[in-house]
């Protein structure tokens, strides 16, 4: 889960703002928090301001930095705060605190964005009174300073210190990312402590999803289930979309052949085919492998089973009072929108920490407002956090929300973004809140000026 996240000099952030998921002194709502001993941990927060205020800056920075852990710096940016011409030659700096295996971690760098410049990189694992052990320290052009009384295996240590020192000049890299390069039998025995690399490093691959305005399904293979056909058709069913059944129907490949290039046919059937065929020499049962492809606002499934062919699904669905049937392409944009988004209400295992840029983007206010509640009311998920940025004012609802659910962020006079949040004003609970952002009193709203004055009336 995330604790809390800073950045600094990127895009419209100056100096370092934070958001965090720790809950403040509101005692509503309780189960909307994981409790952890004395730490309480929020499962969901909505970030509001005025366009160009800065949301979606704070997603396209844990985007950003993101990519550089997972791929390295592999472009240009000059991504840096340009309000100010100096910022040019300063750093920028990311910094994530998680909790991971029950234990909280800070890990972050440094980066010289004008010259695509790594100058520094940490990881510490963090402890509730407020101590913080280093695992690793890293400078550029310095030896990496490992702790060695963290690493309980000198074998691994001999081999992280020559890793270290292999990139020790290397600036276009981290050292996180190195250490998760072709390395799997480095991490077979997870009773070792250098294991932390991989973890801290599948955390941001597989735990951190980070999803645009434009963004489309995060798993598609959520359809590729009849149970779960069930359970979405129960979910869009609540949202008004007049669905009454969602299922999988075949689809021939000679029909699917006008639809597709063949070039990108042949390659997901090849795809599937070499799962399919890497799956049967592991020697697995009841071997099945599926790959799934999104074109033209249509989701088609490649199955291949033990002794069976190759078989194309796709889905369809059917509405209440109507005949016949209808593709996805032909469901409105709020349905397709909610049916984009649906793994986050079907998710109760696999941890996650989603990042919504305009979560309403299509969406009716009451369906907005319905998706939010609907994932709140799900107590079973305790491993999943859900941060979206909004211009959904009727969400600024106490019977929603709590306090420290709700953050702002504001720019005045086309300065930096500032991010903070409502516990900040301690509201009482009665208080109609979205009225009194709405006229103001939180920032994070449009300030108009008069572009064509009208003279006085006569």
């Amino acid at each position: 889960m995330l604790i809390r996240f800073k950045v600094s000099n990127f895009l419209s952030f100056d100096k370092v703002q934070e958001i965090s998921m720790i809950s403040g002194k509101t005692r509503t709502k309780e189960e909307h928090i994981q409790e952890d001993g004395d730490l309480k941990l929020l499962k969901f927060s909505a970030l509001f301001g005025a366009n160009a205020s800065g949301k979606s800056s704070l997603l396209k920075a844990i985007n950003f930095a993101q990519s550089i852990i997972i791929r390295g710096i592999q472009f240009s940016s000059n991504m840096y705060c340009k309000i100010n011409s100096k910022n040019k030659d300063k750093i920028t700096t990311f910094d994530f605190e998680i909790k991971l295996n029950n234990k909280y971690y800070s890990y972050g760098f440094d980066v010289l964005l004008s010259k695509n410049s790594i100058k520094a990189e940490w990881l510490y694992e963090l402890n509730k009174n407020g101590d913080e052990k280093k695992i690793f320290v890293r400078e550029i052009n310095k030896d990496i300073d490992l702790n060695e009384q963290y690493f309980n295996d000198k074998i691994s240590l001999e081999r992280l210190k020559i890793y270290a020192m292999d990139i020790q000049n290397q600036d276009n890299v981290l050292f996180l990312t190195v250490m998760n390069k072709n390395k799997n039998n480095l991490y077979q025995d997870r009773n070792n402590s250098i294991i932390i690399f991989k973890d801290i490093y599948t955390w941001f691959e597989q735990v951190l999803v980070v999803i645009p305005p434009e963004g489309k399904m995060i798993d598609d293979s959520y359809y590729a289930s009849e149970e779960n056909l069930e359970k979405i058709t129960e979910i869009v069913s609540k949202f008004g979309t007049g669905i009454s059944k969602c299922k999988i129907e075949p689809i021939k490949l000679e029909e699917l052949s006008t639809r597709i290039p063949p070039q990108i046919l042949s390659d997901v059937i090849k795809f599937t085919e070499q799962n399919y065929m890497n799956a049967a020499k592991q020697g697995q049962k009841h071997v099945k492998a599926n790959s799934f492809l999104r074109a033209n606002n249509e989701l088609y499934i490649f199955e291949k089973a033990k002794s069976e062919s190759l078989e194309i699904k796709t889905i369809k669905f059917e509405h209440i009072n109507n005949e016949g049937e209808y593709s996805f392409s032909e469901e409105s944009d709020g349905t397709r929108r909610i049916l984009d988004l649906i793994e986050i209400l079907l998710n109760n295992k696999t941890n996650r920490v989603y990042f919504i840029d305009e979560l309403d983007r299509c969406l009716h206010p009451q369906l907005t407002y319905k998706f939010i509640d609907e994932f709140l009311k799900n107590k079973n998920r305790n491993n999943i956090q859900l941060i979206v940025t909004t211009h959904e004012s009727r969400l600024l609802n106490f019977d929603l929300l709590r306090r420290d659910e709700i953050w702002f962020a504001n720019r005045e006079k086309n300065g930096p973004t500032k991010l903070y949040s409502l516990e900040d004003y301690n509201e009482r609970f009665d208080k109609k809140i979205d009225k009194a952002y709405l006229e103001g009193r939180y920032g994070g709203v449009p300030i108009f000026e008069t572009l064509f004055p009208l003279g006085d009336d006569e």
